[in-house]
């Protein structure tokens, strides 16, 4: 059954100024079943979503131990009672896990041996702790993970999946998430609106963090009214003006600190030689404990294994070690495997186990504005109706007898209507005013994108309401300001948000966004061609504009100019790359054109929808990440089609997915439909699916301040 594609009805390419046309509502009152947890949409469509895969956990929980309970406290600190140091140190915290701040050099050009006054940088540092037996505590080579964003905070993207991920990988396995440099507890923090205190020399670790926080809040609420970029005639005139003022502001924050601003200093390449000195410290402190670290508890059956996949293992001329000691072994999601991609390229005898989950292009990450992100995106919202309509009554906007198209007008209609009729509601727990725009809800509909088989049958829901008259499903907890947030003490600087996103991604581009008004509609238009959805990635895209702070380090020459176009990156262990039939933002061709960028390089494609192989859970994808991990195995290179179709004949690994919308993985009806195999698979699976649902506790995909987190944690 095919869709019923929605892109005619969102028509972009209107000189930015939108439909005008009055639409009739549905007004049969069908009686609906009404899920307590809907009334969390409404926090959604509070704030534009700046974007990407940021993710920030809230409430910092206690990790329960294998008997249950919860592990003591007492003796537990917080990164800001950690004493920095440039060898590891780990202390408990959070309930369960270990932390430590490693010093490494903010500019890898001054390094720290010359002169301890050069500026540092001290990163975050979690550790999930594997269940070691025998004499053996610690792994050979821990497992790196980065979240996205940019400007994904890792160690609590640890703390929430690290578990999770061991019962995938093998509950021996210690993994460690840690904040970028920039970002959340690592310090000094990118943050323009929190100012030093005192005198000079100023310390950024005693800037004022809360009134930043208030400044940025005001900030943000101010240009709500703006909508996304074709809302108004004059709106992407606005958003230009706006993103050049706060360009301007980290311009008078960097001046402060001139040459030791850490907003000069954040670029990927950077963050690759951060993560290098993790692998450095890590194999100097294991290797001080004497006889104490190893691959696993099994570790001699492990490394016999090893031996016959090494003398089996020859690609081309290259000889794979599969070692893993002093290299890198990583999952990165998202803009994490461009990080990854940075350093595979730069330090290619470093690469033990390097999975890149969500490709982003990186040809086209340096280029002003990601033309290319939006390739795959209208493919998804297409498939809404298919899915609704033969999930029947299970689907909140289906009528008896519907085909995909009568839920497509359906769904139209009430869009068409939120274009020229916004919604006024009262938030009753604030006893506050709230108006609830098209530019609100189609921003929900964008970020529903990423995760349709969690967020579908909320989207149809919240549509149906609509739809049937029903506003005050948008109205509990709608008012964006949290009074206890601004009236209370003021909170560790790392938990306030900054503008690291802004720093990474206008910092990376080697070609910088400073368009005049009619080159940025004409790029905008140039996007609409192409998706549906190019009023809210563009939206995202111009906060660039007339960023001017220069990296030291500037960003790899990724694109494909003749004149430096680079031979396949031959590293030491094959890269093992993972992308999606239909991303919102990061399109199977992107995963097909970084792998051929490496030798032997690996694909998979996971046959679904949504951001990531997290987005639905695969037993085939699940099996053949972990086989790549623990004992190397690589499936094959891409071999693109023929022209026509170079991605539908192509050649390499496709995974089908055991979920879709309104049809989600359930471990007993798994269990029931493949015997004993399916126990074999049920806990991984089920693992997977646990790591899916841990999206309602983050600021998942870039929702920045305010109560928008607050909706993907009431989901």
């Amino acid at each position: 059954m095919k869709a019923h594609s929605t892109k005619d009805h969102f028509d972009e390419k209107e000189d930015l100024l939108p439909q005008t046309a009055q639409h009739e509502i549905e007004s049969r009152q069908t009686p609906s079943k009404r899920p307590a947890k809907v009334y969390y949409i409404c926090l959604l469509v509070i704030f534009g979503l700046y974007f990407l895969h940021i993710i920030q956990f809230v409430g910092l929980g206690a990790r329960k131990d294998t008997q249950g309970g919860s592990k003591e406290q007492a003796t537990e600190v917080d990164f800001d009672n950690i004493i920095p140091s440039e060898k590891l140190e780990w202390h408990p915290c959070y309930g369960g896990f270990k932390c430590a701040r490693l010093t490494v050099a903010m500019d890898y050009h001054r390094p720290l041996k010359e002169s301890g006054s050069n500026p540092k940088v001290h990163v975050a540092l979690l550790l999930v702790e594997g269940k070691h037996t025998g004499t053996y505590e610690f792994s050979k080579s821990p497992l790196l993970l980065n979240p996205g964003g940019p400007g994904g905070a890792g160690v609590n993207f640890a703390m929430a999946f690290g578990p999770g991920l061991q019962k995938i990988l093998g509950e021996d396995q210690d993994i460690i998430g840690f904040d970028p440099r920039g970002i959340g507890a690592t310090t000094p923090r990118a943050d323009c609106f929190a100012f030093p205190t005192g005198q000079q020399p100023f310390n950024p670790d005693n800037e004022d963090f809360a009134g930043g926080q208030f400044k940025r809040l005001l900030w943000h609420l101010s240009g709500k009214e703006i909508g996304l970029v074709n809302s108004t005639s004059g709106a992407l005139l606005q958003m230009d003006a706006r993103a050049r003022s706060l360009a301007q502001l980290c311009k008078e924050k960097d001046a402060v600190y001139g040459k030791n601003s850490i907003l000069r200093y954040v670029s990927t390449p950077n963050v690759a030689r951060d993560m290098l000195s993790i692998i450095e410290a890590w194999d100097q402190w294991t290797g001080s404990l004497s006889g104490r670290c190893h691959d696993s508890s099994d570790a001699k059956n492990q490394g016999l294994e090893l031996q016959k996949r090494q003398s089996e293992f020859i690609q081309g001329t290259l000889s794979l070690d599969l070692d893993t000691k002093g290299k890198l072994v990583y999952w990165g999601f998202s803009y994490g495997t461009l990080l990854g991609a940075t350093f595979a390229a730069m330090f290619p005898d470093k690469v033990g186990r390097v999975v890149l989950d969500g490709v982003v292009d990186a040809d086209h990450y340096v280029g002003p504005v990601w033309t290319e992100s939006l390739l795959d995106t209208d493919k998804i919202i297409a498939s809404f109706a298919t899915y609704c309509a033969e999930a029947k009554e299970n689907c909140q906007l289906y009528r008896n007898g519907d085909k995909p198209e009568n839920i497509s007008r359906r769904f139209q209609s009430v869009f068409d209507n939120l274009k020229v009729n916004p919604i006024s509601i009262v938030d009753k727990p604030s006893m506050s005013p709230v108006t609830v725009s098209y530019s609100d809800i189609k921003m929900v509909l964008f970020s529903s994108l990423y995760s349709p088989i969690r967020m579908f049958p909320i989207i149809a829901t919240l549509i149906n309401m609509l739809s049937q008259g029903h506003p005050e499903i948008l109205g509990p907890g709608a008012w964006p300001i949290n009074r206890d947030s601004i009236c209370s003490a003021p909170l560790r600087g790392r938990i306030y948000r900054g503008e690291e996103q802004l720093a990474i991604m206008c910092g990376d581009k080697r070609y910088p966004l400073n368009d005049t008004f009619l080159d940025l509609q004409d790029r905008f238009e140039r996007i609409a061609s192409t998706s549906s959805f190019a009023d809210a990635w563009m939206t995202i895209m111009v906060g660039c504009e007339g960023w001017s702070i220069e990296q030291v380090d500037p960003p790899m020459r990724w694109d494909d100019h003749p004149t430096h176009k680079q031979k396949p990156i031959n590293t030491s262990f094959p890269v093992l790359f993972v992308s999606n039939t239909a991303d919102p933002v990061t399109p199977l061709y992107a995963g097909v054109k970084m792998a051929r960028k490496f030798v032997d390089a690996g694909l998979i494609e996971q046959q679904s929808e949504g951001h990531c192989s997290v987005s639905a859970v695969s037993k085939c994808s699940i099996g053949k990440i972990a086989a790549y991990f623990k004992e190397g195995k690589v499936p094959p290179a891409p071999i693109l089609g023929k022209e026509e179709n170079r991605l539908k004949d192509g050649k390499w690994e496709r995974c089908e997915a055991d979920e879709w919308p309104w049809h989600p993985y359930v471990e007993k009806d798994f269990i029931a439909a493949n015997g004993v195999e399916g126990k074999t698979y049920a806990k991984k699976m089920t693992a997977w699916k646990e790591m899916q649902q841990q999206f309602k506790d983050l600021e998942f995909w870039g929702i920045q301040d305010g109560p928008a987190h607050q909706l993907l944690r009431g989901l």
